[in-house]
């Protein structure tokens, strides 16, 4: 498996993964797309956990510690966006060498990246829908099962490929199966949460229109609806495509190459949310966004503070040796020169 993206190697591992493939009329290779797969791909990956760690950190903190900022979805969010980060360093891994994490790793990994990344998106287009906690918590336990469900039928066709020791699909005549999995990616990671937002933003702006945070919900709302479609609505669009190809609609090595390195490319785009996510939810929330300059304006004051107090101790110690210098030197009797007879 092209780890890092269980849902777009749902070709044969040959289409994929391979030097050379079949597409009908011959060899097609597919050396760049390999090329281009072991030397960005592991960089890509490494860099946005370290990010995607860093941001959704400083959210939680900031959620956590102040009462009036811990509401239920956004931290269910941050959860499932550190839970799908920390899955990145095992593909870039595997795109960088072969699978080392067994068989069992492979299912583990494998479900632990698709449960969160149905599930982050399906939070984020439920952000403040509801201000009823009841509802929060229904809505929650919703979410998550629907996306252990949707994940446990990635898991089920995941294997290892002992040739070239892979964590890949394994199709072989469910190829029926391969196209739900493309189609379940596009409704499920797509179209319900884009259609959830585009929903709830009017009704919500309607429902809260006398009251005095109604600018700050459709803020937030409109912010991530238009952050969301320009970093999904390409990778979907791909997806349907190599969903297209599969039932040959498309079909030629060139057009198979450009979709592979099509993928790999929005997928990387797609995968930007975890880090953007936290921020853009930062940014918008001006109750998050005032305590984190008051916890950035804290932590310079105390820098400064610091930095003032060692110059003083600094400044103390070098008065102190001066005037040690000054009373050794008063303390000395006077050496005159005999005056010249």
């Amino acid at each position: 498996m092209d780890a890092l993206n269980p849902e777009d190697t749902i070709n044969d591992y040959e289409d994929y993964y391979s030097l050379e493939s079949t597409d009908g009329h011959g060899l097609c290779k597919k050396t760049h797309v390999k090329k281009f797969s072991l030397t960005f791909l592991p960089i890509f990956y490494n860099t946005t956990c370290a990010f995607g760690i860093v941001a959704n950190s400083i959210l939680l903190f900031l959620v956590t510690k102040h009462k009036t900022l811990r509401k239920l979805l956004p931290l269910q969010m941050i959860i499932s966006d550190i839970l799908f980060t920390l899955s990145l360093p095992f593909w870039a891994a595997h795109a960088g060498s072969l699978w080392v994490f067994g068989y069992h790793g492979c299912k583990a990994i494998t479900l632990v990246y698709m449960v969160n990344l149905y599930s982050s998106n399906l939070f984020i287009a439920s952000l403040q829908m509801f201000t009823s906690t009841k509802r929060n918590v229904i809505l929650s336990i919703t979410v998550w099962l629907s996306s252990i469900l949707a994940a446990a039928v990635h898991v089920n066709f995941v294997e290892i490929f002992q040739e070239e020791n892979t964590c890949t699909y394994q199709f072989k005549d469910n190829h029926e199966w391969k196209l739900y999995l493309r189609f379940q990616m596009i409704v499920v990671g797509f179209l319900i949460p884009f259609l959830i937002m585009l929903i709830s933003l009017p009704l919500r702006y309607c429902v809260t229109t006398m009251r005095m945070n109604s600018y700050q919900v459709c803020r937030v709302k409109f912010g991530f609806t238009v952050m969301f479609f320009l970093l999904w609505f390409p990778y979907t669009l791909v997806i349907f495509l190599l969903a297209l190809q599969d039932i040959h609609v498309f079909h030629g090595c060139a057009i198979s190459i450009h979709f592979d390195l099509a993928i790999h490319v929005t997928e990387s785009i797609a995968f930007m949310h975890v880090f953007l996510n936290p921020l853009v939810y930062m940014f918008l929330n001006k109750k998050v966004w005032k305590r984190l300059k008051n916890m950035c304006k804290s932590q310079r004051e105390y820098l400064l503070e610091e930095s003032s107090s060692s110059s003083d101790q600094d400044g103390d110690i070098e008065l102190k040796s001066v005037q040690r210098c000054q009373a050794s030197s008063a303390e000395r009797p006077n050496n005159f020169l005999p005056e010249p007879k």
